[in-house]
């Protein structure tokens, strides 16, 4: 006489199948609060260079004739006319309705545009962000030459 044998699943076949879609789901847990950090610092490093391009786009579009400091204070485009360095100028509270203010977007949001006079008719701008993220501070440069055509 032949056993002949149902079909089905085992009491070991189904808790094989919950213990491997349990390891999965942890696996997946344990990813979530590694990939929300990364997203976190990913997004301020985002709006750090879009603050960046974006002031060093509106210094640009004001020509070679207003790249100095009283012309640029009178734009909004930094504080003071004032340097806080050599060349150096802060943009971090200034806040036209064009542009952006770093003290505003980022967490320890601090703004400088540098100018440079490199020749006769040749100026270089470098705006630079600098802020804090969870763990340390982050740095953001960009900069452009700016020729007297």
């Amino acid at each position: 006489m032949k056993r002949t044998r149902k079909s089905g699943v085992t009491l070991i076949e189904v808790l094989f199948a919950m213990f491997l879609v349990m390891a999965c789901a942890m696996i997946v847990a344990a990813t979530m609060p590694i990939a929300d950090v990364s997203r976190g610092k990913a997004d301020l490093l985002s709006k750090a260079g879009g603050l960046v391009q974006k002031q060093l786009e509106a210094i640009r579009g004001t020509g070679y004739a207003n790249i100095n400091a009283t012309s640029l204070a009178g734009y909004g485009y930094i504080d003071s006319p004032n340097p806080i360095s050599t060349n150096t100028y802060s943009f971090s509270n200034s806040d036209s309705s064009h542009l952006d203010n770093p003290s505003r977007i980022l967490p320890g949001g601090v703004g400088t545009v540098q100018i440079i006079q490199v020749q006769a008719n040749l100026v270089q701008v470098i705006v630079t962000v600098t802020y804090s993220d969870s763990q340390r501070s982050r740095t953001v440069s960009v900069g452009t030459l700016v020729a007297n055509l």
